[in-house]
């Protein structure tokens, strides 16, 4: 007899995978299909040609074929392999028993917020009972309120004297930075808890508050008006403000690379957002892990995005001025609408001109527009994240992510 040429093991593992042979060709199998044990391209070929039947053409040798097989393997005739598919018993109306699964990967259910707060997201649906609310503790703001009612009533600390109201905010922006101890070293951050936040928080609001009393238009609406808009605006002053003290640490080297600088009251700090020690503990129950998605402090921080594009722009004090006002007067324009957008627009567009007769007449530059495309490029990031910060600040206020609570909440919306 002649030996075959497969070993015992090749042969023995080949009997495993063809356990099941094809009814219709005879090939390996992988289960029933519409009730015959068949292949999967058998088994599609049924499904389409069934469906189809009259596009199925009669076999030219009278349906005698002696093989469905041709020596390289193609079927040559359909209406012989259709035929075949009825003999073994294959209907459409049967029921596929014992058929394998498409597909053994595993599934991975992704992280819904169910699992991140730990109960159903039906809770949403429901008002909790009085008694088992949790307590919050109130952040009163009245203090600062009124230092910042102070200061515009007051008005500019020293007055300020310019060709236009742009300029003007450029002086005020060199007095803040003047502000600064020239001798005192960068401050290392290594912690940031509730001390550390609200203080930020408190020279942040009281800083742009300052800088605005300069802006001579600003100083006409009344001081409710301007109370109402300094609530809404501050921290997206705080946000152009801290990245062009970032840029600046950067150009001067005046810390390590991976650090950021950053101005708190008369000194500057600096900080490493993706090793500093962060404690929440003070306005939510949960981990700083589970923190992560509502506040950004890794090197997704638009700090960290942000920064290299305002070293290459090296923005004047007039340009960063313009920024800062573009950014904060389209914000409130957009959240309060109205009156408010109409002032809004009005002080935007005197601000454009006078930003034009700056490159115009101080640096004999006619042609600004890229520096100008790249000065709103940086603003108009700066507002994406803005919209970021509403829409996780929407998802903690569902899911009652904070136990504080501020006396005038208007000031913490979107930060």
């Amino acid at each position: 007899m002649p030996r075959s040429s497969t070993s015992p093991s090749s042969s023995s593992s080949q009997e495993e995978s063809c356990e099941l042979l094809c009814s219709v060709c005879s090939q390996p199998a992988r289960g029933k299909h519409f009730g015959a044990v068949a292949c999967r391209a058998c088994a599609a070929f049924y499904r389409r040609a069934d469906a189809s039947k009259t596009t199925v053409k009669a076999c030219k040798k009278g349906g005698k074929c002696q093989s469905l097989l041709n020596n390289n393997g193609w079927f040559d005739c359909k209406w012989c392999r259709l035929q075949k598919c009825y003999q073994v018993g294959m209907n459409t109306a049967n029921f596929q028993f014992d058929r394998d699964p498409i597909s053994t990967k595993e599934v991975v259910v992704p992280k819904s917020m169910e699992n991140f707060l730990g109960r159903p997201h039906c809770v949403i649906f429901v008002e909790p009972d009085k008694k088992f609310l949790v307590k919050k503790d109130l952040i009163d703001c009245s203090d600062l309120m009124e230092k910042a009612n102070k200061i515009l009533s007051e008005g500019c600390e020293t007055p300020l004297h310019a060709k236009s109201s742009l300029l003007k905010l450029a002086q005020a922006l060199q007095n803040l930075d003047l502000a600064h101890t020239p001798t005192a070293p960068v401050k290392i951050v290594t912690k940031y808890g509730k001390e550390e936040v609200l203080s930020f928080f408190e020279m942040d609001f009281l800083k742009a508050t300052t800088w605005f009393s300069y802006y001579e238009e600003f100083a006409k609406l009344n001081i409710e008006e301007r109370l109402e808009l300094m609530q809404a605006i501050w921290h997206v002053f705080a946000r152009l403000y801290k990245l062009s003290t970032a840029a600046m640490g950067k150009r001067r080297q005046m810390c390590e690379e991976q650090m950021l600088m950053i101005s708190h009251d008369t000194e500057y700090t600096a900080m490493d957002l993706t090793k500093i020690e962060f404690d929440y503990s003070w306005c939510t129950k949960y981990s700083n892990e589970q923190m992560q998605h509502f506040i950004d402090n890794t090197e997704n921080s638009f700090l960290y995005k942000l920064v290299d594009y305002m070293v290459d722009l090296k923005p004047s004090d007039a340009e960063l001025s313009f920024m800062i006002c573009q950014a904060c007067l389209q914000y409130a324009g957009q959240r309060f609408q109205g009156k408010t957008m109409e002032i809004c627009d009005k002080f935007q567009q005197k601000l454009a001109n006078e930003l034009h007769d700056f490159y115009v007449d101080e640096w004999r530059m006619p042609n600004y527009s890229g520096r100008l495309s790249l000065m709103l490029r940086i603003n108009n990031k700066i507002k994406e994240d803005i919209w970021k910060c509403r829409k996780k600040q929407e998802i903690a206020d569902i899911f009652d992510v904070y136990c504080i609570e501020y006396s005038h909440p208007e000031i913490f919306r979107d930060i």
